[in-house]
């Protein structure tokens, strides 16, 4: 059977005065326990050459990394030394395998290691690289010259040179790979050294020393000191998730402890698995909704884990509740964190109820998570390899076992007790939570229809507003309108005649000034600027029967238009007319003048054209 050492410290320290004291475990082919010095502890590893020397923590046994290389160079290559208690402590890996241990019990920790480390749990001390190095070179000073000081050199040189080849050849002999480096010396070589490409333990040479010639082979030092785990083991999670532009992800352990907490934005699908990984295996994966977001489906399936979902959207308040031990960046992080504490509570009864009935020697932890994937403990445990190590249990420790299986029993009895007391009690409250839903319900109806009612009448009242302001307007303007028309009624009385203002002889400007103060029939009309106005417009401005136009540079097209409905054309420098904004006035006297004028003038060439072609009539009739 193997032989594993289990050790931990009794009292002292290797950083003081007092020699320390160690409970040496000892499991071979039974177990032995004992209280040792370091020296006897040290003769005892090169005695038993056991295969594992498990200690909870390295610097327990050596104050520093040199006493460290010195004791791994001379235990047996064989021996590994295995530290226990790396990433998680004794007291937990001990719980996680089922181990009974008093923590303040020396012998219990000492035993707790050479049984973990049995179990595979734990991590080598490795200080050595896979290479060996030999170093063949005198064992005698050679003192000073003279003849018979150099055949004295000769016959040692030539001995060095001898024990090195031989080694070489053996060395060849085995097919090792290795290089060599030698210095010469009279009659021979006075050192070689040779640097094997091979473990010092695979290396079939030792250490040695004769009258003229010493060997040395010790394995070549790493740089810093390494933890190789014996194996590799998963921890088992339970990953909550809230996905979305701000992704965040909650990791706990089987026993409801928070590992790690992270949101980000933009988080790939790749990065969000990696870190889930770096904490473990995830079991379940969590959500906050009813109904799992197609992200959580498809994180879920990657890991072929068993998703959770609760039977309802968690609320808010909830929410906070299930976070309110922990410290979280931002409310994706308390969502993500709430659901995975809500996985974890939904089966927290089952997992310790499993744990009290798991043998030593089995990862709680693994068996916890078969049961999760729905597996039975029997199924667990058959699949489980015999443990080489075990815990030879005296008459004494059954007879406790036997009395702690009665007192579990008992216990579970009045667990189930309480359960079915306080399974009633919630069906109590499931009722009274019906009927208050019920209640709200319509609560929420009605408060929802006066919403509803609310949002109408608001709509309403937005409608009417509106209407009310562009009613104002056109009440404004038309008392601008009434102003300027009373405006040209007190200038009538004074001589004064008003005139209808055209910023420019567009359609769009007639139209203007028709909307707002209307054309009516015998109306002067100023245009400010004729430019642009042709036949339409004219012909537009005479239907409305205007008395008569008042402008300058008038188009030909317009002109023509005008005298053909005998409208007539005034210069603006005849008359005298006062312009201000969209209101002119000019003198009457002097308009009509001026009008009479244009028009006598206008029948005048009426009647000229009218003789020019009677004219033209008699002419053509006298030529006949």
């Amino acid at each position: 059977m193997t032989c594993i050492f289990g050790i931990d410290i009794v009292k002292g320290s290797v950083h003081g005065r007092g020699r320390p004291k160690y409970a040496l475990f000892i499991v071979n082919e039974g177990e032995k326990e004992k209280i040792v010095s370091k020296a006897k502890l040290f003769r005892l590893i090169r005695q038993y050459k056991p295969s594992i020397v498990s200690v909870d923590n390295i610097s327990e046994l050596f104050s520093s990394k040199e006493e460290l290389i010195k004791f791994l160079k001379e235990i047996p290559p064989t021996t590994k030394l295995v530290q226990v208690a790396g990433k998680h402590s004794l007291p937990y890996l001990a719980k996680r395998y089922g181990l009974r241990m008093d923590i303040r019990n020396p012998m219990d920790e000492a035993k707790a290691c050479a049984l973990l480390a049995g179990f595979g749990v734990g991590e080598e001390v490795s200080v050595f690289v896979d290479k060996t190095l030999i170093v063949v070179s005198r064992n005698r000073s050679l003192g000073k010259g003279g003849w018979r000081q150099n055949k004295y050199r000769r016959r040692i040189h030539d001995e060095v040179r001898r024990v090195y080849n031989e080694i070489k050849s053996k060395l060849d002999e085995l097919g090792f790979e290795y290089v060599e480096d030698r210095k010469k010396g009279y009659g021979g070589i006075s050192r070689g050294v040779l640097l094997v490409n091979a473990p010092k333990e695979a290396v079939p040479i030792n250490s040695f020393k004769t009258r003229d010639v010493q060997v040395r082979v010790e394995a070549v030092e790493k740089e810093r000191i390494e933890f190789i785990p014996l194996k590799q083991t998963k921890a088992y999670t339970i990953v909550g998730v809230d996905p979305g532009t701000t992704t965040a992800i909650a990791v706990l352990d089987l026993s409801g402890n928070l590992l790690g907490v992270s949101s980000r934005k933009e988080w790939s699908s790749s990065e969000v698995v990696d870190y889930i990984l770096s904490f473990g295996k995830p079991v379940v994966i969590a959500t906050d909704k009813s109904s799992p977001p197609d992200f959580v489906s498809k994180l879920r399936a990657s890991f072929n884990a068993v998703l959770y979902t609760p039977k309802e959207d968690m609320s808010v308040d909830k929410k906070k509740t299930l976070a309110s031990k922990y410290k979280v960046l931002n409310d994706h992080e308390r969502d993500a964190l709430a659901a995975a504490m809500e996985a974890y509570n939904s089966y927290k009864n089952k997992l310790l109820n499993i744990e009290k009935r798991i043998p030593s020697g089995y990862d709680v932890d693994a068996i916890k998570a078969g049961i999760i994937k729905g597996l039975t403990l029997r199924e667990l445990l058959g699949k489980k390899k015999e443990v080489k190590v075990k815990e030879e249990k005296p008459p004494k420790e059954q007879r406790e076992d036997s009395e702690k299986r009665e007192n579990l029993i008992r216990e579970l009895e009045e667990e189930n007790r309480i359960l079915k007391e306080e399974v009633e009690k919630l069906r109590e409250e499931i009722e009274r939570l019906r009927a208050r839903i019920v209640s709200i319900s319509r609560e929420e109806h009605e408060r929802i229809r006066k919403d509803n009612y609310i949002r109408s009448l608001e709509a309403e009242i937005a409608e009417l507003r509106a209407e009310i302001k562009e009613r104002d307007r056109i009440i404004e303007d038309l008392k601008e309108r009434v102003e300027q028309l009373r405006s040209m009624k007190l200038l009538e009385f004074s001589g004064w005649k008003g005139v209808k203002v055209l910023t420019k002889f567009t359609r769009e400007e007639i139209e203007k000034l028709e909307r707002e103060i209307g054309i009516e029939k015998g109306d002067v009309i100023y245009i400010h600027n004729p430019g642009g106005g042709g036949r339409a417009q004219a012909e537009y401005l005479c239907s409305r029967g205007v008395k008569a136009i008042i402008a300058s540079n008038v188009s030909h097209t317009a002109m023509a238009v005008f005298e053909e409905m005998e409208v007539p054309v005034i210069g603006v420098d005849e008359v005298d007319i006062k312009v201000s904004d969209n209101v002119a006035v000019l003198k009457t006297d002097r308009f009509e003048e001026i009008y009479r004028k244009k028009v006598e003038e206008m029948n005048r060439k009426k009647l000229e054209r009218v003789e020019q072609l009677i004219f033209e009539y008699k002419q053509r009739r006298s030529m006949r």
